[in-house]
């Protein structure tokens, strides 16, 4: 069995920091600038996870392979 497609996953797994406002600057940046809370990106943030998750769990094997 290719170790690749578990090295994909914790790749996909650490780029997703995006998702968080306190995971990247710019997220922290936008925050600031537009008086948003945290709860206004765990609104949209939950969407975002579901759709990034489920791409990567269907596309990491086909790509990749078992």
């Amino acid at each position: 069995m290719s170790i690749m497609p578990f090295v994909m996953a914790v790749v996909f797994g650490a780029s997703a920091s995006f998702i968080s406002p306190f995971g990247y600057q710019t997220n922290l940046m936008v925050m600031n600038a537009g008086a948003y809370r945290f709860a206004d990106f765990s609104r949209i943030e939950v969407l975002v996870l579901l759709a990034y998750s489920v791409t990567a769990v269907w596309m990491i094997p086909r790509v990749f392979g078992w």
